[in-house]
Order: C-alpha cells, then sequence, then structure tokens
C-alpha cells in the first residue's frame, strides 16, 4: 500500500516537472532576440513596442558605416557577461535585415559621415528596420539614445536563466583563479562577489560600504527606468504620445498640450488591464484547449482537402492535355496528307518536264514518229502525239508550279485559347473565402 502511494506520489512530481519545463520552454520563445535569436540582453524598446538587443541594434546601424550609434553609454554594463568576448559566438552569424532594406536606411542627425553639416536647420532622423514587423520605424534625430531600456524584460531574462540553470553557476568577479561561485552583486560596483571579495572590496568605513548588495547577476541594470533625454527618473506617462516622460519633459514644448498622467496611475490603469485579460484567458482554458483541437482539425482537414484539390487539377490539367495531344495528332495528320498530294502533282510535273529533254521521252517518240514515211500511219500516229506536245508547249510556255510550297494556310491563330489558358483560375464560390478576415485564399 505504501509502495503504491510513494509511485502516485513520484508520478504526480514527474508530471509537474514535465508541465512546469514546458512552460518554461514555451516562455523561451519570447525571450529571444528576432536578430541574434538568443536571450535578449540589454533589451530596448522600438517605437513599434518590440525589443531588440543594445548589441544587435548597434550592429544593424554599423551596416551603414555609422561611426557613433546614438546609444545610452551610461546604460552599458561593465560585467562579463555583457562584454563582446563573452558574447554567444552565434552572434557574428545572426541574420540580419536584407540589404535593399537597409539601403533605404536614412541618414541618422548624430554620428559623423561625409555630408554631414554641423548645426543643420532640418536634421534628418533615423529608420530602423524592425525584424519583428519588418517595418521601417522612425527613431528620432538623436537613434538609439532616446530609447527606453526594457527593464522588466532584463528580469524576465533573469528570473528565467536562474530557474532552468542557464549557463550554470555565476562566479567571483574578483577572486583569484580558480574563482568562487558569486553570492552578491553590487550595482555600483557593476561586479559580482564571493563573501570575502565583497567584503574585502567594500571595508568598513567606506563610501563603497554603503554600497547594498543583490542577487549575483550577470546584467547590472539602472535602479530605475531613466529618461534617456535628460538623464532624469520618469515620473509621469504621456498618453498622447504613449511614452514615459520625466519632470523636465512635461515643460518642454513636444508635450506641450498633450495628456500627461502620473506613472503610479498608468501603472495601475494597465497592471488591472493586464490582469483583467491574464485572467480571463486562465478562466478559459477550456475554451482554449477546444479551440486548438478545433485548428488542429482544420489542419488536418485543410491538408486532406488541399491533397484532393491537387489531385483533381491534375486530373483536369492532364484531361486538357489529351485534348490537345489529339487535336496536335488531328491537325499534324491534315498537314502531312495535303504535303504528300503536293509532293504528287509536282513529282508528276517534274517527269512531264524531264520527258521533254532532248533525246529522252516524249520528245525522243516524236523524233521517232517525224521519221515515218508511210502517211496514213503517220497520221494516225502523229495526230494522238501533236495533242501531248501541244499541251507540253503550253505548259512550258505558261509555267507554273502545280503545287504550292507554301502551307501558310496551315498556321494557327492561338492568340484567344492562350489567353484562355492564362486566364484559367479558380471557381469564384461563395463562402469559400477564409473565415477570419484578411485570409488568403487560392
Amino acid at each position: 500500500m505504501a509502495e503504491g502511494e510513494d509511485m502516485q506520489t513520484f508520478t504526480s512530481i514527474m508530471d509537474a516537472l514535465v508541465r512546469i519545463s514546458t512552460s518554461m520552454k514555451n516562455m523561451e520563445k519570447e525571450l529571444l532576440c528576432p536578430v541574434c535569436q538568443e536571450m535578449y540582453k540589454q533589451p530596448l524598446v522600438l517605437p513599434c513596442t518590440h525589443n531588440v538587443c543594445q548589441a544587435c541594434a548597434r550592429e544593424v546601424l554599423g551596416q551603414q558605416g555609422y561611426i557613433g550609434h546614438g546609444g545610452d553609454p551610461s546604460s552599458e554594463p561593465t560585467s562579463p557577461a555583457s562584454t563582446p568576448s563573452t558574447r554567444s559566438p552565434r552572434l557574428s552569424r545572426r541574420t540580419l535585415p536584407k540589404p535593399d532594406r537597409l539601403d533605404r536606411l536614412l541618414k541618422s542627425g548624430f554620428g559623423t559621415y561625409p555630408g554631414r553639416k554641423r548645426g543643420a536647420l532640418h536634421p534628418q532622423v533615423i529608420m530602423f528596420p524592425c525584424p519583428a514587423c519588418q517595418g521601417d520605424v522612425e527613431l528620432g534625430e538623436r537613434g538609439l539614445a532616446g530609447l527606453f531600456r526594457n527593464l522588466t524584460l532584463e528580469r524576465v531574462v533573469e528570473r528565467y536563466r536562474q530557474s532552468v540553470s542557464v549557463g550554470g553557476a555565476i562566479l567571483c568577479q574578483l577572486c583569484k583563479p580558480p574563482p568562487l561561485e558569486a553570492t552578491k552583486g553590487c550595482t555600483e560596483c557593476r561586479a559580482t562577489f564571493c563573501n570575502e571579495c565583497f567584503k574585502l572590496f567594500h571595508p568598513w568605513g567606506t563610501q563603497k560600504a554603503q554600497h547594498e548588495p543583490t542577487l549575483p547577476t550577470l546584467s547590472f541594470r539602472p535602479k530605475g527606468l531613466m529618461c534617456p533625454d535628460h538623464k532624469e527618473e520618469v515620473t509621469h506617462y504621456c498618453k498622447t504620445c504613449q511614452r514615459l516622460v520625466c519632470q523636465l519633459c512635461r515643460v518642454r514644448r513636444t508635450h506641450s498640450g498633450h495628456k500627461i498622467t502620473p506613472v503610479l496611475s498608468a501603472y495601475q490603469a494597465l497592471k488591472d488591464k493586464l490582469t483583467k485579460s491574464l485572467t480571463y484567458i486562465l478562466g478559459n482554458q477550456d475554451t482554449v484547449q477546444t479551440q486548438i483541437c478545433e485548428l488542429e482539425e482544420a489542419v488536418r482537414h485543410t491538408e486532406v482537402s488541399g491533397q484532393q484539390a491537387k489531385e483533381e487539377v491534375s486530373q483536369l490539367v492532364r484531361g486538357l492535355g489529351a485534348v490537345l495531344e489529339e487535336k496536335r495528332a488531328s491537325l499534324l495528320q491534315a498537314i502531312e496528307e495535303c504535303q504528300q498530294e503536293r509532293l504528287a502533282r509536282l513529282s508528276a510535273q517534274i517527269q512531264e518536264h524531264r520527258s521533254l529533254l532532248d533525246g529522252s521521252g516524249l520528245v525522243g517518240y516524236a523524233q521517232e514518229v517525224l521519221k515515218e514515211t508511210d502517211q496514213p500511219c503517220f497520221v494516225q500516229a502523229a495526230k494522238q502525239l501533236h495533242n501531248r506536245i501541244a499541251r507540253a508547249t503550253e505548259a512550258l510556255q505558261t509555267f507554273r508550279p502545280a503545287a504550292s510550297s507554301s502551307f501558310r494556310h496551315c498556321q494557327l491563330d492561338v492568340g484567344r485559347e492562350m489567353k484562355l489558358l492564362t486566364e484559367l483560375n479558380f471557381l469564384r464560390v461563395r463562402g469559400a473565402e477564409g473565415v477570419a478576415s484578411g485570409a488568403q485564399t487560392c
């Protein structure tokens, strides 16, 4: 009895672990940068609300030859996890936007490049090709420097890494080799420490002793979200621009007349909306599963119906091919018969003309008949011969081939048929369109 209960408990634990592992794997898709296909590192929020690693964004802009990308140097961490030497080797092989889209990018108002004039009255802006929505988004004159870091996404990535133990334990960055496992982190020092190293580098009675330890991490973030324009903590949310702003932003002309609310109000409103939507989804899991089953059935039906449609179209096209082949044979037979008839007439005409040559055929026979001295016999033979000679003489004087060598009358006009074949398409059946708006049909 006890063994059965233990087995049941073990099975329940394994099922729970499988569900957790599946959930983690599904969430990982949301944490991958669309450029490098790796987990986000210092993600920036584009104006289209999609995210991209800061290093990836810089590399995309670097394809245009920018010397300065407008990135925020203050947000650059110094931990080993963010240095180029420790980034994944796949970074150099990540897929960048297509060259033809990059060629359409406009030069930005920051950095240096040929033709850039200082103090231009109409500074140009940079367009960034978002790899997620495949559209060019305007970053403004300041480029990447005007974008917010998505600190929440960074925290989610870090929690995910810790939950699945991605990359193993975090090591102390100040230990002599071999380093010990880190137990603390320091946002001000932007480094991870073991217990001994933390005490050593934060001696009592110094300013560093005031640093608050955090959990060890490979990505150090600012304590709060700072305005990229004024480097001050954001305190309000502009509903008109849908952008977080600081106190200085509020008094600038850029947001004059805009509807601005405290960030607490925006936080509570968005949190309530998100919680309500998430609660609805979680409360309708049976509906979600039912719709998934319906969609899976639609997939199976689509595969079967699509195969049937392919076979029907192939059969009809083969039928058209058979009709065309039969017609081709019939037309070729008609041409063959006409050709043979003409060849026979032309061959007979050639033979008649050859008989007119000296010493052969009709001419030779006429020469022999002229030697006849018996008058009655000559008249009898010459009467018939003269008619033949007369016809030959007339044919010689009014020479014309017995048959034409041209087959222009056998040419086909297939313009109408080719047009019909080109316009051959599926029937427009009412109700055959996709149920969802914008669904593509055949």
